[in-house]
């Protein structure tokens, strides 16, 4: 191309050199001519042999100045329309398209700058950098802008000695017209221009460059960028470290033409970045002074005008052309890449959906409740939480100092630790208390790592003991006639009686002591079912990587991989599964209350003894007589249907029961039916401490049975209903849904901006092909 340049130089200049010769011939008048004659005949054929160069300086007359009323508006780019020159010069209409294809491309790719890629994409897009004189930079932007009077004023205002930062101008050919330099339209264009560029001016250097949008009638389809006086035309040594940033940065990349329009620094310049000239452009003064025999009086407005300005435009749309199929290439790779993107964030925006979670939530939670049951009836291949009993024991015993095995209202965090610590103070601490159960009661599967069903098992005998072992407080037996003394007196049906302070003395001595042991009983309990997921979640990998894969469900697996892919997800079948441990251990404390209250109550009830059941087996097959004779009905009642002495024998089997449980079987004994005298207490008192001993010993019995037998049924209601409907009920909180909505608020514009980046790729594309 530098060739071309150079030819092309050379060749204006013969002809401007045969121009000037054919006007010295034509100024001697011929014979039978007129002295007007010659200077019309010179000016035809100056006309006639350079007429794009030429005509302007002898046919036009001198441009109007620059309008001086401009408006002050902010202009970042200017689309505007320039009148075409009087003397239309013959345009390149093949480099119209891919210029603004390329205008096209690199506005869609400034929107997606932060893009991994593009930045790097936008610095190989070619650019002209102009080098040398601010006469000869304006001369040339005048004629790249289509050489008009409006054109001259606009390169006036865009070159000028005040610039402190580069000027990056994409011009662009247009076919509309505003008619006269002195138009509404023109000087609407010029105020525009003029504001755009006042940022540029100043007494601080600006590394980045304003870009501006030019679109006229009759202008070139190229990109320039005007760099500030000091770093076209500057001497090589001693400059600011800003100006040099500048020069490696423009001049110095490889994807720019160098527009070399001065020999001396901006000839030296070019060789300093490219030292074979292979991509530096040679025009006006600078191409007249490696080219043989031109004449150097040329001005630079014919050796920088409109050929110069055809030239460059040229040389801009080949290369542009060429580098079009690698800019192609590199948007095709930045398409797939957002379009990978695309999909993830939608897949992502889709998931991350309340009524998404909720149904994966709800289906994962479906599994682990099929997996519970598993591992509560023992399915062997789990591992996950097997402890040994003082292992278990020490790590409830932590877990309850922390105040983490409370549940809900009926079970706090403070009277848990506070029940675990009189379990285990009793015995010295919790290695003292799993070695009686080890050593003395003698537990199954003590020193066995156990989970799941067997761990449950071991549980529950642990529990039992725990509840048998409970015992009254030393004090509570000391002030034992201080409180029968409290609770005498008179109340609302007269005097009080023994057995009315008995009551209340149970109620007080049993009762506190009692409840503290149920507490512990719920706390071990609810602690150990919420233990299980992590078994549960083993099993479930179990089947997934194990050979049960091949004879289980393959939801189990899918369900897992949902679990351990969202924490979400997780949380809110945990959190169910919480809550229905929670559930089931209300519902054993209420049921072991209830009878804790009523046997402090009415204690009589609890120690009265049970009711002897008298079955006779042997006449249970026997058939009952068809016909009654006479004599047997003599002694047979009109209405029982059996002997008189088969009835006299129940009637003493009644009224035996009755006195046995009447008799001296409650709290008062020897005190029974006898008012309450203070001076009696204490000789009383002890009788009544012994009483209340073996009272609480057998309502600490009962408890303890009861314990056992609540607990391993609330396991039962708890895999059957309990999980079920807990996993069926998961829903978010208010707090939970307003952040997941917001959450998935900005996945939703997440996944905007990424269709939004693949779309401005698309167009990208979609332009350099429709240029080709």
């Amino acid at each position: 191309m530098g060739k071309r340049g150079d030819q092309h130089g050379q060749e204006s200049a013969k002809d401007a050199e045969v121009a000037r010769g054919r006007a010295r011939e034509a100024v001697t008048p011929q014979p039978g001519e007129s002295s007007a004659q010659p200077q019309k005949k010179v000016k035809k054929e100056v006309k006639e042999a350079n007429p794009r160069r030429l005509e302007k300086r002898v046919a036009e007359s001198p441009a109007p100045s620059t309008p001086s009323n401009f408006f002050a508006s902010p202009a970042r780019a200017i689309s505007t329309m320039v009148p075409e020159p009087k003397v239309k010069r013959p345009r390149r209409t093949n480099t119209g398209g891919i210029a603004w294809a390329l205008s096209e491309v690199r506005t869609q790719l400034e929107t997606i700058c932060d893009v991994e890629g593009v930045r790097e994409l936008l610095d190989r897009f070619p650019n002209c950098v102009l080098l040398g004189g601010i006469s000869a930079r304006r001369e040339l932007v005048a004629a790249l802008l289509g050489e008009t009077a409006v054109a001259q004023a606009a390169a006036a205002v865009l070159v000028q000695p005040g610039m402190r930062q580069p000027i990056a101008l994409e011009l662009r050919c247009s076919s509309a017209e505003l008619g006269s330099p002195q138009a509404p339209e023109a000087e609407f264009w010029l105020r525009g221009v003029q504001n755009a560029t006042q940022q540029a001016l100043g007494q601080r250097l600006k590394l980045d460059s304003l870009r501006l949008r030019l679109s006229a009638a009759g202008c070139t389809n190229l990109d320039v960028i005007d760099l500030p006086e000091k770093c076209s035309n500057s001497h090589l040594v001693d400059v600011p470290l800003k100006i040099e940033e500048m020069r490696v940065k423009h001049v110095g990349s490889n994807a720019n033409l160098l527009v070399c329009l001065e020999p001396g620094p901006p000839l030296e310049l070019c060789k300093r970045f490219d030292p074979k000239l292979s991509r530096t452009v040679l025009v006006g003064a600078a191409a007249s002074n490696v080219s043989a025999g031109v004449d150097d009086s040329l001005p630079p407005s014919i050796l920088c005008g409109p050929d110069a300005a055809g030239c460059l435009e040229e040389r801009f749309a080949n290369l542009c052309k060429e580098r079009a199929p690698q800019w192609m290439s590199s948007l095709e790779r930045l398409e797939l890449r957002l379009l990978k993107s695309s999909k993830e964030a939608r897949e992502s925006e889709q998931k991350e959906s309340t009524l998404e979670l909720l149904t994966r939530a709800r289906s994962a939670g479906f599994s682990f409740s099929r997996a519970l049951q598993e591992v509560i009836q023992g399915t062997p291949g789990c591992n996950a939480g097997a402890l040994t009993l003082e292992e278990e024991l020490l790590d409830f015993a932590r877990c309850a100092a922390n105040g983490q095995c409370g549940a809900g209202d009926f079970l706090l965090g403070e009277d848990a630790a506070a029940a675990a610590a009189a379990v285990f103070g009793t015995f010295g601490g919790v290695e003292g208390y799993s070695a009686y159960l080890r050593n003395k009661v003698k537990i199954p599967g003590s020193d066995v790592a156990l989970n799941g069903g067997a761990s449950w098992r071991r549980l529950l005998a642990e529990v039992e003991v725990a509840v048998r072992l409970a015992h009254p407080p030393e004090d509570s037996i000391k002030n034992i006639a201080v409180a029968a003394i409290c609770a005498g007196g008179t109340g609302v049906h007269g005097h009080q009686r023994w057995e009315d302070v008995s009551s209340k003395l149970m109620l007080t001595f049993a009762f506190e002591p009692l409840l503290q042991r149920l507490r512990y009983v719920a706390a071990r309990v609810i602690w150990l079912l919420r233990h299980q997921k992590l078994a549960v979640s083993e099993w479930m990998s179990f089947l997934a990587e194990g050979p049960g894969a091949r004879i289980s469900s393959p939801l189990f697996t899918q369900h897992l991989t949902v679990m351990r892919s969202s924490p979400i997800v997780r949380d809110l079948v945990y959190d169910a599964y919480d809550g229905a441990v929670g559930a089931v251990g209300e519902q054993l404390m209420k049921n072991l209350t209830g009878t804790l209250t009523a046997a402090c109550i009415n204690p009589e009830l609890m120690l009265r003894p049970q009711t002897e059941t008298e079955l006779d087996l042997k006449g249970l097959n026997k058939e009952a007589p068809k016909e009654v004779d006479a004599k047997e009905a003599d002694v047979t009642g009109p209405s029982s249907g059996r002997p008189q002495g088969q009835r006299a024998q129940a009637k003493d089997r009644v009224l035996k029961e009755m006195r046995r449980r009447a008799g001296d079987c409650g709290l008062a004994g020897k005190l029974q039916d006898r008012v309450f005298e203070p001076k009696e207490v204490k000789s009383a008192a002890p009788l009544v401490a012994v009483r209340l001993q073996r009272a609480f010993a057998s309502l600490a019995g009962i408890l303890a049975t009861q314990a056992y037998a609540f607990a391993d049924a609330s396991l039962t209601t708890l895999c059957r209903r309990e999980v079920d409907e807990a996993m069926n009920g998961i829903d978010f909180s208010d707090e939970q849904r307003r952040v997941l909505e917001a959450r998935h608020r900005e996945l939703y514009e997440a996944v905007k901006e990424v269709d939004g980046r693949l779309n401005s790729v698309k167009r990208c594309l979609l332009s350099l092909r429709g240029a080709r």
